[in-house]
């Protein structure tokens, strides 16, 4: 399938607050219910961004893999295929989803006394011997290696919002440095264990972290939110006209790459459902126009940061992001979504 054939959405279970939350909780027959109420509202759904957490996989491993085998299999019998998202660096102030810490990644900054590093360079000796990075090898092998020829796989997504602080515009961060690093050796083992299946990794709305990671994607992953409830003066998005031009200049990179370009997230929250609406068909037409396909974020009510209302729990500046509610009803209006994924 090609990138600008994916109409779908994102997914995270109801009953979690956190991914940790979920996967150590996890929920099969809600998750069925959950994603056949997805395909029957919206039949043209055909991508599923599905996140993971290799903190679950951590702490049970043949637990973890099993359930992930299982939500594939959901996925599969409504012909929904999937975009696992294996690491997740988002890190949220008021509802916090869980991921990747930086200090795991820094150099030097470990207080262990009998490692040097918890995260080595890749190119320094055997990576696999430092604690973090012998955690993630186990789980990128168990999860990517298992499942490297699996054809109900569309991509595996890297890592959800890398790079998410101004050192992103610092060549001499070693902040910067480090996560790029460690996104590298991602990539590096992913294809070592022979995924067939593109790599892409998540990017927030930022242009230089999509020209950052280009190189690291086979598809370029990026995060396209009209932030119409947005006033900080550096967020380009915030207006429709910096908005367009955001995405002119993701079409500009992926082009000159030479590869495709896909919206993983997309569709900024509103607590009004006219709203939200209104933004949706806004988004989605831009979107549209550039031969652009995208994963909404997101499917269905969680306790999960942003696909909330507010009495399950903190809301944050994107309000409320999902599209189908606690009860399983449709938010008023949501069925707009099919003017755009035709079956």
């Amino acid at each position: 399938m090609r990138s600008k054939d994916v109409h779908g959405f994102n997914y995270d279970g109801s009953w979690g607050t956190s991914g940790l939350d979920l996967w150590q909780h996890h929920d099969h027959g809600k998750m069925s219910v959950e994603i056949a109420r997805g395909k029957q509202y919206f039949p043209g759904w055909n991508v599923a961004r599905w996140w993971l957490s290799h903190e679950a996989h951590q702490r049970d491993p043949q637990r973890f893999l099993a359930n992930f085998e299982a939500g594939l299999g959901i996925f599969a019998q409504h012909g929904i295929l999937v975009m696992p998202v294996l690491f997740n660096r988002w890190r949220d102030p008021v509802c916090d989803f869980g991921g990747v810490p930086l200090d795991h990644l820094l150099p030097h900054h470990s207080a262990w006394t009998d490692v040097a590093d918890l995260f080595v360079n890749p190119d320094a000796g055997d990576p696999v011997a430092a604690p973090v990075q012998g955690l993630f090898h186990r789980y990128l092998a168990d999860v990517v290696g298992t499942h490297r020829d699996d054809e109900r796989i569309y991509a595996w997504d890297l890592c959800n919002e890398p790079l998410m602080g101004r050192y992103i515009d610092d060549e001499n961060s070693p902040v910067r440095k480090a996560e790029l690093t460690w996104l590298t050796w991602c990539y590096r083992v992913s294809k070592d264990l022979g995924a067939r299946q593109p790599l892409t990794i998540g990017n927030y709305p930022n242009v230089k972290a999509l020209e950052l990671t280009e190189p690291i994607s086979d598809i370029l992953g990026f995060h396209p939110y009209y932030m119409w409830n947005g006033n900080q003066d550096r967020l380009q998005t915030k207006t429709k006209d910096g908005f367009e031009d955001y995405l002119d200049q993701c079409v500009a990179i992926a082009e000159r790459a030479g590869k495709e370009l896909i919206a993983n997230e997309t569709v900024w929250g509103a607590r009004d459902d006219a709203t939200h609406v209104e933004v949706m068909r806004y988004t989605l037409t831009e979107l549209t126009k550039r031969g652009i396909g995208y994963t909404v974020h997101a499917l269905h009510h969680s306790l999960v940061a942003d696909l909330h209302r507010d009495g399950w729990g903190p809301v944050g500046w994107p309000e409320w992001l999902h599209f189908i509610e606690a009860d399983g009803s449709l938010r008023a209006g949501h069925e707009a979504f099919n003017e755009f994924a035709h079956q």
